[in-house]
């Protein structure tokens, strides 16, 4: 077993190799959270509150559902692997770098101090368009410019969340709760997404620190549920008595969650004349093009989204990744999932010596492959470059500031230390 001084377990993670990579394992949990339920609807006969009417589930459909998931899932797995170095997690025992750990210094609390100024406004803003009174998606105001910069805050303390939590800062556990708590603000509008990324986040990083075992695991899934569960019933105004706990109704934020979410790819895998053989693939630039512009450049730019033509195979909202798969690139869209397991294995590399890199990896897996489950292509994309814009100005903004102080950026003037190359020992 590699032995590690103790200045590299302060500036990395130590994590002891496995047969699967962090980002691997968290693809495979993803694809089981939303792939499980419909198994339990179809072969339990689930129907907490109309599920089963809602799926509507024959045999075809999980039949052909189930090999999307097995393409997608095993062509993840495979670029992964084949993105790996050939000695990396493959021998249990072994341990080795990763996720370099990076320091905060004070540009990170301006931007943090920023971010939540703006989250709080937005709050504000949203006030008299009623989305507190009503549910967002039903009146339609996921559009205003309020409720994008409201989305785009939330996007933002979610990402310096993960920046601290992944530091050398004394107190990263609190500091990330703390800024997880203050995303969690008006939960039922939209940053539930963010509550739920957070969640993950946190699975992650004690999975990294190795003290994610079987028990602290059922614990959390335990806790998950029961909040989920009261968030579900507050939203839905249900009295909380005796007769309205049981444990089908404990696991339905879960069921509803993965088959509202599915519901777009049930019927893609129904209705195959709907996608070409080999998709669209040029229409997915297009659409990753125009969802990049800012709404008030391009106001209507939802209708020339060539993916919104299909809004009507997702009515309750999130359209499943592997859906927009088939639309997109029909028959061969296990490539995009090669690609997206070969992205993940790159990102890894380079976050064994950089901090940037580091927070880039971990936004990736604990943000982007979940919203590419739940919310399809153009959204994580759009997230993922937005995050690497929001490190680049805290980084440039750190580096002026070391500037001026005459200070070194890993001397707290810089968020993120420059990169040091080191062999692994």
């Amino acid at each position: 077993m590699a032995q590690f001084a103790g200045t590299d377990r302060r500036r990395n993670l130590i994590l002891r190799e496995g047969r699967l990579s962090p980002h691997s394992l968290v693809f495979v949990g993803l694809n089981a959270l939303y792939f499980l339920p419909v198994l339990v609807v179809f072969f339990f006969n689930y129907s907490e509150g109309g599920t089963i009417t809602l799926a509507d589930l024959d045999t075809s459909a999980v039949e052909r559902t189930t090999l999307v998931y097995l393409a997608g899932l095993l062509a993840f797995l495979l670029g992964s692997r084949t993105g790996s170095r050939p000695t990396r997690f493959r021998l249990r025992g072994v341990e080795v770098r990763v996720l370099r750990r990076f320091e905060i210094g004070s540009a990170y609390w301006m931007a943090c101090g920023g971010v939540i100024a703006g989250l709080l406004v937005s709050k504000v803003l949203l006030i008299p368009e009623g989305v507190y009174s009503a549910y967002a998606f039903d009146t339609q105001n996921m559009t205003s410019g309020a409720w994008n910069f409201s989305m785009f805050c939330s996007e933002s303390l979610l990402l310096l969340s993960i920046v601290i939590l992944f530091s050398t800062h004394r107190h990263h556990v609190r500091w990330f709760l703390s800024l997880s708590a203050i995303n969690a603000v008006n939960l039922l509008h939209g940053t539930r997404v963010f509550f739920m990324i957070a969640g993950l986040t946190a699975c992650f990083y004690a999975f990294v620190r190795g003290k994610l075992n079987w028990r602290v695991a059922v614990v959390l899934v335990l806790v998950a549920a029961s909040i989920g569960y009261a968030v579900f019933l507050t939203r839905s105004n249900v009295a909380v008595d005796s007769e309205a706990f049981s444990p089908a109704k404990l696991i339905s934020p879960v069921m509803y969650e993965s088959i509202f979410s599915q519901l777009s790819l049930f019927e893609a895998v129904r209705s195959p004349q709907l996608w070409n053989t080999f998709g669209s693939p040029h229409n997915l630039v297009l659409d990753t093009f125009y969802f990049l512009i800012p709404r008030f450049l391009l106001p209507d730019k939802d209708q020339m989204l060539f993916i919104d033509r299909f809004s009507d195979l997702s009515p309750l909202g999130a359209f499943s990744g592997y859906a927009q798969g088939l639309i997109y690139l029909g028959l061969t869209f296990p490539i995009f999932y090669f690609l997206l397991g070969r992205l993940a294995s790159w990102l890894l590399r380079q976050a064994e010596d950089s901090s940037f890199w580091s927070v880039a990896y971990a936004y990736f897996v604990c943000d982007s492959l979940f919203r590419v489950m739940r919310d399809g292509y153009i959204i994580p994309i759009k997230m993922m470059l937005n995050g690497i814009a929001i490190l680049a100005i805290v980084e440039v903004l750190g580096r002026a500031m070391a500037f001026l102080s005459g200070t070194s950026p890993g001397s707290g003037g810089s968020a993120f230390p420059q990169p040091s190359r080191f062999a692994n020992e």
